[in-house]
């Protein structure tokens, strides 16, 4: 049974169940560089604050398959599963996801939803973006009526079509927001700096997150969620 996260938190002995879903800045992957993502740091900041919790997805690899990731904690294996796509499009996201659910996956409990940076050059962002992101959010709901969804701003700031889909995304999640449900933005874009010829640069290459750029993301969704948690977590074991 899902968890009931708006009525008591995350009660002592459960697990959460969460679901990342994006491009390749969910995927990550690329052999030759630490390209490790979010969900890495975002574990070790989940297990540090003694969380019990299960990634869930129907891919465990990144772009490159020899690409490995480290251990989360001495004795704590990185949990690779994720729906990460490497270069695709929000609506091709959403139809591979959807595709890959089965009667056996797990319902999610948080779904952090990082999507439209293949977006950027098509225009188009309300049929592109916003609407597959909006079918998504009512299919999730039919997997967890309480999931707790949360929708990533792209971290971009010199980006003509970050900024045009930004304003869809937030209005999306204030037409969507419920009560049962929440769905919250998360602003990666602040205080980030995509132009990796600067001073302290966040991304690779403009786009993908290096370690200090992931350690960034992971701090911005972790913020987000724990306001959820109870104050009587369990480390994952």
């Amino acid at each position: 049974m899902p968890l009931s996260l708006l009525s008591a938190g995350i009660a002592k002995n459960q697990t959460i169940q969460i679901l990342c879903v994006g491009d390749s800045i969910t995927q990550g992957g690329k052999e030759e560089r630490e390209e490790y993502t979010y969900r890495y740091p975002l574990q070790q900041k989940l297990h540090a604050a003694g969380i019990s919790y299960n990634f869930i997805g129907s891919r465990q690899k990144g772009l490159h398959p020899e690409a490995t990731w480290p251990a989360v904690a001495p004795g704590v294996s990185f949990d690779p599963d994720h729906e990460g796509y490497y270069g695709m499009k929000t609506a091709d996201v959403v139809r591979k996801v959807e595709a890959a659910w089965t009667d056996s996956t797990p319902s999610p409990d948080f779904v952090l939803i990082h999507l439209g940076t293949n977006d950027q050059k098509h225009g188009e962002f309300q049929t592109n973006v916003q609407e597959p992101l909006r079918n998504f959010i009512q299919f999730l709901r039919t997997k967890n009526p309480e999931v707790v969804i949360l929708l990533g701003h792209l971290n971009f700031n010199d980006s003509e079509g970050a900024a045009a889909i930004r304003p869809l995304v937030q209005s999306l999640a204030e037409e969507l927001d419920s009560a049962e449900s929440p769905l919250r933005t998360v602003a990666h874009y602040q205080n980030w700096q995509e132009n990796p010829d600067k001073p302290n640069p966040d991304t690779f290459d403009w786009a993908h997150p290096n370690p200090r750029g992931q350690e960034k993301m992971a701090d911005q969704w972790f913020s987000a969620m724990k306001i959820y948690f109870s104050d009587n977590p369990v480390r994952q074991s």
